[in-house]
């Protein structure tokens, strides 16, 4: 029997827990949508606002952050993927389209979550269950290091820094 454990914690409980478990792993989303380059000085920009770029950059970014986040863990798997052009809401209002079904898009993360094909496996990004190479921008260090640097400055402005572990705050 395995044990899945989803968890939205931002204290440590769910890296801790992560640990007792037999086999933990985290399965980010992204999209084969996801953009070629990054300006991490600009991704807060409310006048330069586009929708489609913002979600492209954040599909990257999601990809980004599985790769450094994977370098950073022991012991415990993190892939990103790419689930499909799945019909929800977002791509029905926003592009005007329909995809598969949401039990079609749940194939993938559910095979990274518990799949024995996968067991140990980590940092990659998988569509239709299989490992792809994302974009180029996507493998480049010295921008998964400028987001990771970024994302701590923002939580910084936050004032949160204190409840983050200290080994996800080098570089």
């Amino acid at each position: 029997m395995k044990t899945i454990l989803i968890t939205g914690s931002t204290d440590g409980i769910g890296r801790e827990t992560a640990k007792e478990l037999a086999d933990p792993r985290i399965a980010n989303f992204s999209s084969m949508v996801h953009a070629h380059n990054l300006d991490v000085d600009d991704i807060w920009d409310p006048i330069k606002f586009n929708g489609s770029q913002s979600y492209s950059d954040s599909k990257l970014a999601m990809i980004l952050f599985t790769i450094k986040l994977d370098k950073i863990l022991e012991d415990i798997s993190i892939n990103c993927l790419h689930p499909g052009v799945i019909n929800t809401k977002l791509l029905r209002k926003g592009w005007g389209a329909g995809g598969s079904s949401v039990k079609k898009g749940a194939e993938t993360p559910v095979y990274l979550a518990l799949s024995d094909e996968v067991k140990g496996e980590s940092g990659g990004y998988f569509i239709n269950k299989q490992r792809k190479k994302p974009s180029a921008a996507a493998s480049k260090l010295e921008l998964q290091n400028q987001l990771w640097n970024k994302s701590i400055e923002m939580i910084r402005y936050q004032g949160i820094l204190n409840k983050i572990p200290e080994c996800f705050l080098e570089a």
